[in-house]
């Protein structure tokens, strides 16, 4: 399954991992309110913790 995190959607939006991982995870906030789950959502999750890795291994390079 490919990510939905894009170089696109970084250049449009002016992205920041950071901001990026807090969007995703109000939108996986609220996909589990609903007791929603598919390959999307699922999709989501991985994508959140590929942008926490990231994150982290940024803040270890500082």
């Amino acid at each position: 399954m490919d990510s939905i995190i894009g170089v696109n959607e970084q250049i449009e939006f002016g992205a920041t991992p950071e901001a990026q991982l807090a969007r995703y995870q109000v939108c996986l906030s609220e996909f589990e309110q609903l007791q929603y789950t598919d390959d999307y959502v699922l999709q989501i999750k991985e994508d959140i913790k590929k942008l926490q890795a990231l994150i982290a291994k940024k803040g270890e390079a500082v």
